[in-house]
């Protein structure tokens, strides 16, 4: 189905309204939803980018829901970044919208995103506590708290998590991933030869998130979701 340009508020205390771009599978409703977050604004992420893009479409095709969306003060969102301070508002703002919606099965959303977006989209998981499934691409585990967020606080058992990095990624390390992954009972899918920001492996990104949330009998299992488009 054709993406749609939707705009909705976060949940701040001031009135701060973002932009986003909904995907929706075809068969009929109601739908999985799935938020995807955006890298850092300050080198230049948006909800436009390619990776982001080609994993919601990706998503979409298995038959997910996908609401991908600017933080404030990123393209026509309000507001002004606050690095990462006060983004898990603008999540809390984007699951609030999709719960909200009756082609959407509020009791099942996910969450995939993107290096800073990795990082304020753990945080929501972890604060929400209803996430079903996490996928962190290119976690930036040096210069992100990540460790010391997670002495303090822990995943829902029931959350279901893959981590896909490049092996040569900049900003981690093969421990730090390896480590990331033992705290959060994670799978890591590790892309040979791909640095931080997977320039050209977009494609393989998407099926490692799919095939790894794609469960029998779940979304893009049927007849009505295919997901023969990422392959």
């Amino acid at each position: 189905m054709p993406a749609e340009r939707i705009n909705f508020y976060s949940e701040s205390l001031l009135p701060i309204r973002l932009e986003g771009i909904l995907d929706l599978p075809e068969g009929d409703p109601p739908y999985p939803g799935c938020i995807l977050c955006h890298p850092h604004p300050i080198g230049g992420g948006s909800m436009d980018v390619p990776l982001l893009a080609i994993v919601a479409r990706a998503l979409s095709a298995a038959g997910w829901a996908c609401l991908r969306f600017n933080f404030r003060g990123v393209g026509r969102s309000s507001g002004e970044s606050t690095g990462g301070i006060n983004e898990v508002e603008d999540v809390e703002g984007a699951d609030r919208w999709l719960r909200e919606r009756e082609d959407i099965d509020g009791g099942d959303i996910s969450l995939a995103g993107w290096s800073f977006g990795s990082w304020v989209g753990l945080r929501w998981a972890i604060d929400k506590g209803e996430c079903h499934r996490l996928a962190l691409i290119s976690p930036p585990l040096i210069g992100f708290d990540f460790f010391d967020f997670l002495a303090e606080k822990a995943l829902p058992l029931s959350t279901e998590v893959v981590i896909v990095s490049g092996e040569m990624d900049q900003f981690s390390t093969a421990e730090r991933r390896q480590e990331l992954a033992r705290k959060l009972k994670a799978e890591l899918h590790t892309i040979t030869g791909a640095d931080h920001f997977l320039y050209g492996r977009e494609k393989e990104v998407a099926e490692s998130i799919v095939r790894r949330w794609k469960l029998p009998g779940g979304p893009g299992s049927g007849a009505n979701h295919p997901s023969a488009q990422t392959r």
